[in-house]
């Protein structure tokens, strides 16, 4: 009893609670605290049900994330619910009617597909989204907690409301519908905005201004308006009034760019931990780069210190760094210590007309992923203070923190230490002292994240740069911020630690600036100085960077995250005005995201200075998706760079650089030791592996595969065995707890099967651990030829079939097509005669190598009925016993065509009769003809000769 009446009194109080307003996040933030209260579970027990804040009401989604929306029937007659999302359509009375992806019990909803759901008039819809059913609580408050039946509540801070709250009463919401992107750049002095305007009325009066500027509405509500740009950035605002009343407003941000390069760049970035092992000899070295020119390239970025701290010179009178055949660690391991790597690119790449930029990861100064480190535990007075909230709120050095000791990757030291700065300087300093490179490139010139640099150093220099401004440091560090929890809460001088650090930065480009001066004017040198950035400027103030141009003013319409940091002091922290050019990385996976961050970079930059879009190439794997965006970048920047050498399928840059399509002119077929009649085809041969490649590396490609973790290998060896497997037992189980490093060594006169999928996929991964295990026999070759046949047509006169057949790694080759032995000559050609029937015709290659079969393709060509012509030309080339006996053929054949054409003048003149005596005379020859032939088969005339010519006779006289 006594607990019944607990219970009883403390629902009583949670009712009373739950009537209270709900206002403190209202008043803190002031805004209202919109709800949608679910049905209660039990309401003999409470009346209250659960309750969740509503994000949005009324707006698009376009650029949100992670919330719960409410529509109402003002917004639109129906909403889109995407698969994945979850929706509650609710009637007039706050009645449940519909829900899209409910969940039974807790679990997952069975997704439904995407699907249009009416908006109910007098009622409303709740849509939600995010990326975790686990860990978010968006689509899943819906899904568990409402109902088909269930009477529902709206809330406005804590007040139950009826929806008509959050309606204008003006009726459908007129909406702007662009055509255009929102954020786009232009070669061009106009820009043509069209579009149309959704829940448009006929019967209503409705005024489309483009910067104030009045134009014209089609009667259904589509308009089209040309804008004359001025040069750099234009704000264009589409406003559309209803009534008198503006309903919406869009703001379009357009990068006109008046004089762009006449000369397009393209750098190749060669990672030094990816790569450089992959370099034995200068003649690898100078094999790579006549790849590269020939696919367009006209520059290299050579990343001459990696993020471990070793370098990729030998000459370092000024560190004494190590050199980078010294790293250990499995994949980082194998470089040759006997070949100074920049000295090599250096002159190969001068020899073939290409520039050699030397990279830098400056403030990067070891590994702690591979546990290298080739200076820092010589200096960890130098490794950069975090202040995280996983460490209780204490500061520590980075590899001392719980960060640290488990997620961390690379090691920062503090870009703000007199003694760090001044030893990344001299790296600069002793690279340009012994080696003629063309350029300086500052990559990681940067912090590592919000989370650092909190050493005393940097205190006392942000405490100096307070007092310059007037301000004082009270509490530290939480005057700049401090946790609740595990949640960042902004201090009263978070702007100005922003703002310090990326003056730190901006100072260490400077003195960059000066020591290159330095060299060119006292060595009569031209090297340039750059810096590679992330292209996300609005969040890059996290890393303590500002690389946008002194020049540029923030406007709201980029709706930056962080408005109120973007003033004069941070401002004159800007340093792309320090620099020759900028590469930003516009690592975005779609070409229209790549095309809003280039016209962002172009925009901050205010065209002070080349701007160089970056192409992470392993998010560019499709050819025309590559080749969409290369061109983006083509066409509203100085030029390219293209991120990373290990990622390169040189023949598809070529394509893309040069806005070609690519068709891969091979196949490369591998035997099948499980299902011998079932060869796989693989994807690229001798090419870097991206993910959802399946490839095979043979010596050519270096001295072993250079590939990283996650992917299964199989080692075929001189003799076609598999002697080793990678990653097998993981991809058969699906277990990756124990990862293998992938870098297999590729044995001489043998060959390397590597599979790799997308993160979570199995397909080529499994495939390669299932049907391969050491001892199999197994062998790989690739033909060419096919893509001069496929879908094109052919005469059926004298049908030869050529292709190229080769063997990759140990074994001999046999061909047949249709059936028919291919004799191969010692250059890999092969060539077969086939009979084709008019219409469709399916020629089958089928290859093995030494008996296991590579290769069962299906090529489909077309034929049509001969010419008299190419009669005449199969006769000529066919081999005769007699060669009188061919002339007297040919006679014939000549004086028929001559009688055809005859008819034909004739016919033109209107000459008719005379026409088809010419025609009869001609048909006659040919039908003497056959029997000639078909008397001389077998003596004068070989059997085979002698059958197809008269079935092409027969083609005309049937006729």
């Amino acid at each position: 009893m006594k607990i019944r009446k607990f219970f009883s009194v403390f629902l009583a109080l949670l009712l009373i609670v739950s009537l209270f307003p709900i206002s403190s996040l209202a008043e803190t933030n002031n805004e209202d605290l919109i709800e949608v209260e679910a049905a209660p579970l039990d309401p003999s027990m409470s009346p209250v049900g659960e309750m969740h804040k509503i994000n949005y009401i009324n707006q698009s989604i376009d650029g949100k994330a992670d919330f719960i929306m409410l529509y109402t029937s003002e917004y639109a007659k129906e909403i889109l619910v995407k698969k994945f999302w979850v929706a509650v359509q609710v009637d007039a009375n706050n009645t449940v009617t519909k829900v899209v992806g409910q969940s039974l019990n807790g679990a997952p909803p069975v997704w439904e597909d995407e699907q249009s759901i009416a908006i109910p008039e007098g009622g409303y819809v709740l849509l939600a989204q995010d990326d975790s059913w686990a860990t978010k609580d968006f689509r899943k408050f819906l899904a568990i907690n409402f109902k088909e039946g269930d009477v529902i509540k709206l809330r406005k801070n804590g007040n139950v409301v009826p929806i008509t709250e959050f309606m204008t009463g003006n009726g459908l919401n007129a909406r702007i519908n662009l055509q255009n992107e929102l954020m786009y750049s232009v070669t061009e002095p106009q820009a043509n905005i069209s579009g149309s305007i959704q829940n448009f009325e006929s019967d209503k009066n409705y005024k489309l201004l483009v910067n104030k500027q009045e134009v014209e509405l089609q009667e259904d509500g589509s308009f089209e308006y040309t804008y004359e740009l001025t040069s750099r950035t234009n704000y264009i605002d589409v406003e559309i009034y209803k009534n008198e009343i503006l309903h919406d407003k869009k703001s379009l941000v357009v990068y006109y760019q008046d004089s762009p390069a006449e000369k397009k760049e393209v750098f190749l970035w060669v990672d030094q931990a990816s790569n450089a092992r992959r370099f034995q000899s200068s003649e690898d070295v100078l094999n790579m780069l006549i790849e590269a020119k020939d696919a367009g390239v006209t520059a290299v970025m050579f990343d001459v210190k990696g993020v471990e701290g070793f370098v990729s010179y030998q000459k370092n009178d000024l560190t004494n760094r190590p050199y980078v055949s010294e790293m250990i660690a499995d994949s980082r391991s194998g470089s040759n210590p006997d070949l100074d790597l920049l000295e090599v690119f250096i002159e190969h790449g001068h020899q073939l007309g290409l520039e050699v930029h030397a990279a830098f990861n400056v403030f990067a100064e070891g590994s702690i992923a591979f546990d290298e480190f080739a200076i820092l535990n010589d200096h960890p007075e130098w490794e950069e203070k975090v202040y995280r909230s996983e460490d209780n709120g204490e500061i520590l050095p980075l590899r001392e923190s719980a960060y640290g000791k488990k997620g961390a990757l690379v090691a920062f030291v503090n870009p703000s230490n007199p003694e760090v700065r001044d030893y990344q300087l001299k790296t600069f300093e002793e690279v340009m002292k012994n080696y003629d490179v063309d350029g300086i490139s500052l990559d990681r010139g940067r912090y590592d994240n919000y989370f650092a640099d909190f050493s005393d150093q940097s205190r006392t220099q942000f405490e100096d740069f307070l007092a310059e401004r007037g301000k004082t440091l009270t509490n530290w560090p939480e005057d700049v911020f401090y946790y609740e929890g595990s949640n960042r809460v902004d201090g009263p001088l978070i702007n100005e630690w922003f703002t310090f650090r990326s003056s730190v930065i901006n100072s260490f480009v400077e003195e960059s600036r000066e020591l290159v001066d330095q060299y060119n004017i006292s060595d009569n040198r031209d090297i340039e100085l750059s810096a590679y950035v992330g292209s996300w400027f609005e969040s890059y103030y996290l890393n303590g960077v500002n690389w946008s141009s002194p020049t540029f003013t923030y406007d709201s319409r980029l709706q930056f995250p962080q408005e109120s940091l973007y003033g004069e002091d941070y401002q004159q922290a800007a340093y792309s005005d320090k620099l020759d050019f900028l590469m930003i990385g516009t690592y975005q996976t779609t070409a229209q995201e790549i095309n809003k961050y280039i016209t962002l970079g172009n925009i901050l930059t205010d065209g002070q200075v080349p701007l160089y879009a970056s192409m992470a190439l392993a998010n560019l794997q499709d050819p025309s998706l590559q080749r969409e965006a290369f061109q983006a970048g083509l066409n509203n920047t100085s030029g390219l760079m293209l991120f990373d050498y290990s990622q390169a399928n040189f023949p598809v840059i070529k394509a893309s650089i040069a806005d070609e399509e690519y068709v891969k002119d091979y196949v490369l077929g591998i035997s099948n030791p499980s299902e011998p009649d079932n060869p796989f085809v693989g994807d690229f041969l001798n090419i870097n592996r991206n993910e959802d490649n399946l490839n095979v590396y043979s010596n050519t490609f270096g001295l072993s595969t250079a590939t990283n973790k996650w992917g299964v290998e199989a080692v075929v060896d001189a003799n076609g065995e598999v002697v080793k497997m990678v990653n097998k037992k993981q991809a058969m189980n699906w277990s990756w707890n124990v990862v293998e490093d992938n870098n297999s060594l590729i044995p001489e006169g043998g060959f390397v099967i590597s599979a790799l999928d997308s993160s979570g996929i199995r397909e080529r991964r499994v495939l390669v651990g299932t049907n391969f295990d050491i001892g199999d026999k197994v062998r790989s070759a690739i033909v060419k030829g096919f893509l001069n046949y496929e879908g094109k047509t052919f005469s059926t006169v004298g049908f030869e079939y050529q292709g190229i057949v080769q063997v990759v790694g140990p074994g001999n080759a046999e061909v047949s097509v249709n059936g028919l032995a291919a004799p191969i000559q010692s250059n890999g050609e092969f060539s077969a005669q086939l009979s084709l029937q008019p219409g469709e015709n399916q020629i089958e290659i089928v290859v093995s190598v030494d008996g296991f079969k590579t290769h069962q393709q299906v090529v489909t060509v077309f034929a049509e009925e001969p010419t008299l012509e190419q009669v005449i030309e199969f006769v000529e080339k066919a081999s005769f016993t007699n060669k009188g006996i061919q002339q007297a053929v040919l006679a014939r054949l000549v004086g028929a065509q001559k009688d055809f054409a005859s008819a034909e003048e004739l016919n033109e003149k209107g000459l008719v009769d005379q026409a088809e005596e010419a025609r009869l005379t001609g048909i006659q020859k040919l039908e003497e003809l056959q029997s000639f032939v078909q008397k001389h088969a077998g003596k004068h005339i070989p059997v085979e000769v002698a059958e197809e010519l008269v079935s092409y006779i027969e083609i005309f006289t049937l006729a």
